[in-house]
């Protein structure tokens, strides 16, 4: 009986290990073969709910037939991507549009491997299969580890790095556990001590709080989660810009993929009236273009006619130019402060900018201790930024619907938001 019970442990425990082992075998991913020449990435982001990348690889054949940024995982999913070739050299993004590139939200969870992969083809023999050969990524950048979370209907987080047997670009997929990540930032403009632009006895500050707080309602009630950059403080308190908690740092802080910053504008003509979206110059302006749409037809202003800085009818972008960037440095330098790196490809306003981090240009290092400091200005994840100027303060026809039509202004908005975002994939 005791030799019997020896016996079949035996048994048990050999075929254990025979089932582990085949079954770690199962999960095991196939290795791809890759190249000796490797792909060197200069750059990479996470902006919205997208990735891109710039990047360039020395060919030592030029002849290929097709080009694919590859993600394998077992099985292999291209992407297409944008590339030029001067000479032996390719270069190449995942778009030209700031707000586009490799959809991240969709991705299944698990572990991606990235390639570069190159097709040639066969012209020895005509019945043989085309040959196909896989680059890996090589980060060349700063950014060793990058993490990213998706809209909260997606709740997954994507760690981005290069930690395998490669090494190669990968993602590595998972269910996100942090409660402190929004889809949107609203931003209720002024406050405080700054009352912003006056007419009509009012001022912007008596109205954006109550139409940001009725839009991040409205997003809630649709299933997006949603952060307030600042709360209802009295007239004479000073609102952050910068620092811990900043209304420029909260987007950021809360990983946001959207900021929705709330404005009326003013003009000292008071015929001038209408609505404009200040956006990121360089992105896809599908998102900006269904605002405008929704928003006038939900509430009733009108496109606004101003020339300056105009993308499209309702859109404006404005980057620094030379001259803007003179002009502030002549006036940091006035008030002693040290000048900062601005770059043309920075926008001109601040709730854009530095809540894209480097995509968008932000500058706010720790440099001056009186302006204060933006942690994420190198930042290479960014949310999307949007200036919402909801008709002008000092026109009649405007303030009464700035007075009276929050929530046809609001369902504007969620309207662009549920016909631009909702269905988004890749």
């Amino acid at each position: 009986m005791k030799k019997f019970i020896i016996v079949l442990i035996i048994i048990l425990l050999v075929g254990f290990s025979c089932f582990y082992f085949f079954a770690m075998k199962k999960d095991e991913i196939a290795k791809v073969e890759v190249e000796e020449e490797s792909v060197k990435l200069t750059k990479y982001y996470t902006y919205s709910t997208y990735l891109n990348m710039e990047a360039t690889l020395e060919l030592s054949d030029i002849n290929f037939k097709d080009i694919k940024l590859t993600l394998y995982n077992g099985e292999y999913k291209d992407y297409e991507i944008n590339y030029e070739l001067n000479g032996s050299t390719l270069n190449f993004n995942l778009s030209d549009e700031l707000n586009r590139g490799l959809y991240l939200d969709d991705i299944a969870r698990g572990t991606y491997f990235i390639f570069l992969k190159i097709t040639y083809e066969n012209y020895e023999d005509e019945k043989q299969a085309d040959e196909i050969k896989y680059y890996r990524i090589d980060n060349q950048t700063d950014y060793e580890k990058t993490t990213y979370y998706t809209m909260s209907k997606y709740d997954n987080e994507i760690t981005i790095n290069s930690d395998n047997d490669y090494p190669t670009l990968m993602f590595s997929v998972k269910e996100n556990n942090n409660d402190d990540v929004v889809d949107f930032a609203i931003d209720p403009g002024h406050g405080g001590m700054d009352g912003g632009a006056e007419a009509f006895e009012s001022c912007e500050r008596d109205f954006t709080y109550d139409l940001a707080t009725t839009i991040g309602s409205k997003l809630e009630e649709a299933g997006y989660k949603v952060a307030y950059t600042r709360q209802e403080v009295s007239e004479n308190e000073l609102i952050e810009e910068y620092n811990e908690h900043g209304r420029a740092v909260v987007p950021s802080e809360k990983h946001a993929k959207y900021v929705l910053s709330i404005h009326f504008n003013s003009s000292d003509a008071s015929y001038v009236n209408g609505l404009e979206v200040y956006t990121p110059v360089g992105i896809n302006y599908d998102f900006a273009k269904s605002l405008v749409e929704n928003i006038t037809k939900s509430s009733g202003l009108t496109i606004s006619p101003r020339q300056t800085y105009k993308i499209d009818d309702g859109i404006y972008g404005h980057n620094f130019t030379e001259s803007d960037i003179q002009a502030s440095l002549a006036s940091y330098e006035e008030k002693g402060y040290k000048p900062y790196d601005i770059k043309t490809y920075s926008n001109y306003y601040y709730m854009i900018r530095e809540t894209g981090g480097i995509v968008t240009g932000a500058y706010v290092s720790d440099l001056n201790e009186k302006v204060g400091y933006n942690p994420y200005y190198n930042s290479n994840t960014g949310a999307e930024s949007y200036i919402l100027e909801l008709g002008y303060i000092t026109n009649s026809q405007d303030f009464e619907i700035i007075k009276n039509n929050h929530e046809q202004l609001a369902t504007g908005v969620i309207n662009a938001v549920n016909e631009s975002l909702e269905n988004k994939s890749n």
